[in-house]
Order: structure tokens, then sequence, then C-alpha cells
């Protein structure tokens, strides 16, 4: 019992040490557990430190914009069309001055309307905001707007004979102008890279308003408006014809997706170039089709904190 009772309080001496030694070893394990990591991923300090990841950033949208030609036809001035070019020819003084601009002295009628009308690929630009909850996931809203033109041409005859002869055919421009403005709420995520450079995957749901700016035939230099602003009354030149403001608009509701890269110049400033498919209807009156149209872009980003997806 004597022999034991030394070794007793040796082993009781040595119980403060076991468990501090033990996290000893646990701390370097873990060190060297981080400094591993880091090596491997070079954003595993970032995803730990909670408050060094960016919150917000706020960018500038500027691109080229390529719309379907779909709701192009809607400025082709068939009869079918809201805008017609009927509604010139049968008013009496238009025709007359439409006769003497071509040069008949009998009588002129359309003979052909063009059938596959294109919008011009045009600028696009506007705002960007994005939430991120950490370096690969966020959400965003974009507001971005673009300005489209689209022109053919149509053909007339002039004073057509009732014995074979050739045929005095004139083409005349048919001119359609509308904006659009394009709102996107969407989902990013993001897959960096050991350099800071990140790709990343857009989706989500758009919004799209647009408005005619302009229908017009074009004769000689003339143009007459196929819209009808002076609401069925018909115009009578040198009088007093009241006009009205017509608003031909429309809403269009769809999803979007899209693809990208991000290139953080410093903590608080980027750029993000990319591409994206807007699948809507513009819902212009005859043309309610889901029709896709593309965008590319380069973003210009204002980060608060460090800049990326």
């Amino acid at each position: 019992m004597k022999r034991l009772f030394p070794l007793l309080m040796l082993f009781l001496s040595l119980l403060p040490v076991i468990p501090v030694s033990g996290q000893n070893k646990v701390a370097a394990e873990t060190k060297r557990d981080k400094e591993k990591r880091a090596k491997t991923d070079p954003w595993a300090e970032f995803e730990e430190e909670v408050d060094s990841i960016p919150r917000w950033d706020f960018g500038l949208n500027l691109g080229a914009y390529f719309p379907n030609k779909y709701s192009a036809n809607f400025y082709n001035g068939t009869r079918d069309n809201v805008n017609n070019v009927n509604y010139v020819m049968s008013n009496r003084y238009w025709y007359q001055e439409i006769k003497q601009a071509l040069g008949a002295t009998d009588t002129v009628f359309v003979s052909g309307y063009p059938q596959d009308m294109h919008y011009q690929v045009a600028f696009t630009g506007g705002l960007f905001v994005r939430f991120n909850f950490n370096r690969k996931n966020g959400i965003f809203l974009e507001a971005d707007y673009t300005a489209l033109k689209t022109s053919d041409v149509i053909t007339f005859e002039v004073d057509p004979q009732s014995y074979p002869t050739f045929q005095d055919i004139r083409t005349e421009a048919l001119l359609g102008k509308e904006g659009r403005v394009l709102i996107n709420l969407g989902y990013q995520h993001s897959f960096p890279l050991k350099s800071k450079i990140y790709f990343f995957l857009q989706a989500g749901g758009m919004m799209c308003y647009t408005q005619v700016r302009k229908s017009v035939l074009v004769v000689e230099g003339r143009e007459y408006n196929l819209v009808d602003v002076y609401a069925g009354q018909g115009y009578i030149p040198n009088t007093n014809s009241q006009t009205v403001n017509i608003n031909q608009n429309a809403f269009g509701f769809g999803a979007f997706a899209g693809a990208g890269a991000g290139f953080p110049l410093t903590d608080r400033f980027g750029v993000e170039p990319g591409f994206s498919m807007q699948y809507y209807p513009t819902n212009l009156k005859g043309y309610p089709g889901f029709i896709p149209s593309f965008a590319a872009y380069l973003r210009i980003l204002f980060g608060v904190g460090h800049t990326g997806g």
C-alpha cells in the first residue's frame, strides 16, 4: 500500500497536463488544416470571415440587344395590323398627294407588302443591383432600356394598264420605332477560380414594357402616320381637325437565363462581360407569341466591400 501511494500521487499530478497537450495537438492540427485549405481554396478565408463578404454590388449595364424579328411585322402596314396603309390610302386627300408625288395620272394601288421585317441590332443600357448572400450566391434586379428600329419597303403600282405592258412599280418605305424597358429579377451562382476571376450563371423572371414610338409610310420623303390619331374622324386639310394622343403600349412577362465571367479589378471595382437570352411576348396587338431575344453586355460594378459573385 505504501508503494502504491507515491504512484497514485504522480498520476494525479499529471492529469492537468494531459488535456492541455491534447488541446495543443488539436490546435496545431487545426492550424495546419486551415493553411492547407487556404492553399487549395483561395476563398476559404473569406468564407469563414463573414464580415468581409460583400453584401451589395451596384452597376451599369452597357451592351447590344438582338431582338427577335417576330413583332417587327407589326409595322408592315398590312390590313391585319392595327396600323395599316389602307388607313392612309382610303383618305382621299392623302391619296391625291401620293398620286401627285408618284406622278400618276390615273390611279395608284398597293401591289405588295413586306412579310419578313427585321429589327436592327440596338444599343442597350441600364442599372443593376445585387445582394450577395456569400461569394457564390446572390439575387439581383436590373432594368435596361433599348430603342428599336425596323424598316422595309412597300410596292405601289402606278397607272396600271388593261393591255400587256411593263408595269410601273415603285417602292416606298415603311418605318417603325419602339422603345422597350426590360426588368429582370434573378438568381446568380458564381464559380470562383484561384485567380479571383469567376464564372457565373443567372436565371429568373422578367417583364417587358413595349411602347410604339412611330409607325409611318414614307412616300417621296413625306411621312404619313399609320396611327389613327384622328380617332376615326379622318384627316381634312385646312381645318381644325383635332388629334388625340394614342398610346400603343403593352406588357409581357417571361423568363431569362444567362452566363458570363467576372473580373475584380480592385476591392471595390470590377467588370462582368456576359450574355443573356430572354423569352417573352411583346404583346403588341396581333403579336402575342413568346419569342427569344438575346443581349450581350459589359457590366461595370461598384461593390460595397470586395466586388464579385
